[in-house]
């Protein structure tokens, strides 16, 4: 079975696939803890509510498929490690459809991930239907063309979710436990809105929305008080689509060249006693996470928005690269919490060879640099797919899985999952759930891709990045 349950105890006899099936409510099971019970005349499955019994469900279909005719007697007590089991998805810089995204949903739930982390803006798109500020849907939502790494056309790319098909989105999670934390980036990452609002900017000038892949220096204007009135009004129409306890702000990949240079930003730091503009974009930062508090909300940033070391330590840090002079650890210390996505063991997008099956599987869950609270700390994990270089379902299919399904069992298991032979080998019996749900899944071979195979992977990914878009790369780092 996949996650691998907590504990197995096997009884005497068989249960037909026949045999009727109870289920029970039981208060005293935490809000994700299941019981089976599996007995020669009935299956009996318990949970405290719709998120325990799914579970349950889950389990037993996977029992089936591995038992066929008749299932052995058997009692099942199960519970995750950790509430927060996440999987990710770009549709900003690539869009797709809701059926796709329902094709994703479900298979994420057979292997209990409850969490859908859906990146809806970003420089190179904006993607869902605004009210209040249509210019984001008209404008923000289209580009001139598609230059991502290697591949070139100036063919418009565009598409946006209405707000009848976020809330069909939002209504298919709900019935498989899945809870989506919706992502708009800021202070950085934000070209496409500025494409349609340039007055946010610290120039205030025209822009394009974002045709290529990299780290661009425009930023929301953290001086000027439009800004963040923009920023409110937006999230008060977003908060009144999406009912989830989690909203995930960015924070990540934001260079400093414009607010060093932007009067307004400067007059802020100085009315705000901050000494840099890392301290600046922890205040910026603070204050949308302060509005989504106020709402009654868990803001979530990557882990950039606490290099200024002033972070609020009610905001959730998602880890994702370095702890830059340990200011993660010291979020931590303060009582902070983090998820942890690191990109060598969670990015899906890239190739088999450069961040293999192996790889995701085996992510520590308790890393040193997080300090003595360790896992403690730890609120849960979760695995990503970027979608610059990915413009189609089944490539999206075959890149995150079966390594989302590797990242469901950390999260579900924890330190105590139980290795990724043993996790190979039921994989190999479940793999025909793939199939099932329709979902064009990596088969064993390429897992861990051969020598020649995994050089061919690599050295076709890293031919998506050029010398100079590397260097522009290195060069923008230096200014986050």
């Amino acid at each position: 079975m996949l996650p691998r349950p907590e504990k197995i105890i096997f009884t005497d006899g068989f249960a037909s696939q026949n045999a009727p099936v109870e289920e029970r409510l039981c208060p005293e099971l935490s809000r994700e803890e299941y019981r089976i019970d599996i007995t020669a005349d009935r299956i009996v499955l318990t949970g405290s509510g719709d998120a325990g019994l799914f579970y349950a469900r889950t389990t037993l279909e996977q029992l089936r498929m591995i038992y066929k005719e008749m299932l052995p007697c058997m009692k099942i007590t199960d519970r995750p490690a950790y509430p927060f089991r996440s999987f990710h998805i770009d549709c900003a810089r690539h869009y797709f459809s809701v059926d796709e995204l329902k094709k994703m949903i479900r298979m994420s739930a057979e292997f209990k991930l409850n969490y859908f982390h859906w990146h809806i803006s970003d420089d190179q798109g904006w993607r869902i239907e605004s009210l209040r500020y249509p210019k984001l849907h008209e404008v923000s939502s289209v580009r001139g063309g598609d230059h991502f790494g290697n591949y070139h056309s100036d063919q418009t790319e565009g598409g946006y979710y209405s707000r009848a098909e976020v809330k069909e989105i939002i209504e298919y999670c709900g019935r498989f436990g899945i809870e989506i934390v919706p992502e708009i980036d800021m202070p950085g990452h934000v070209t496409a809105i500025l494409a349609a609002y340039p007055e946010l900017s610290c120039l205030g000038e025209p822009v394009e929305v974002g045709m290529r892949a990299g780290i661009f220096k425009e930023l929301f204007c953290a001086g000027k008080e439009e800004t963040f009135t923009f920023i409110f009004e937006l999230l008060e129409e977003l908060l009144e689509l999406f009912p989830g306890q989690y909203f995930h702000i960015g924070g990540d990949e934001a260079p400093k060249e414009r607010w060093r240079a932007c009067p307004h930003c400067q007059k802020r730091m100085r009315e705000e006693g901050l000494k840099n503009e890392q301290e600046l974009q922890g205040y910026f930062c603070n204050r949308i996470a302060s509005y989504l508090l106020s709402k009654g909300r868990i803001p979530i940033v990557w882990n950039e928005a606490v290099y200024g070391g002033n972070l609020d330590k009610e905001t959730v840090v998602q880890l994702w690269t370095e702890d830059k002079d340990a200011q993660i650890k010291a979020h931590l210390d303060r009582g902070g919490r983090a998820v942890l996505s690191m990109v060598d063991q969670c990015y899906c997008d890239y190739p088999y060879s450069m961040h293999s099956l192996k790889d995701v599987y085996e992510i520590e869950t308790s890393p040193a640099e997080l300090g003595e609270r360790g896992e403690d700390s730890v609120l849960g994990t979760e695995c990503l797919i970027w979608t610059e270089f990915i413009r189609d379902n089944e490539r999206l299919e075959e890149m995150c899985w079966p390594r989302f399904a590797a990242s469901a069992e950390v999260g579900w298991c924890g330190s105590n999952r139980p290795g990724y032979v043993d996790f190979c080998r039921r994989l190999e019996v479940l793999f025909p759930l793939f199939e099932k749900y329709g979902i064009h899944a990596t088969g064993k071979d390429g897992w861990i891709p051969d020598e020649e195979t995994a050089a061919e992977q690599t050295e076709a990914f890293q031919r998506n990045f050029s010398k100079e878009d590397l260097e522009e790369a290195r060069r923008m780092q230096e200014e986050i």
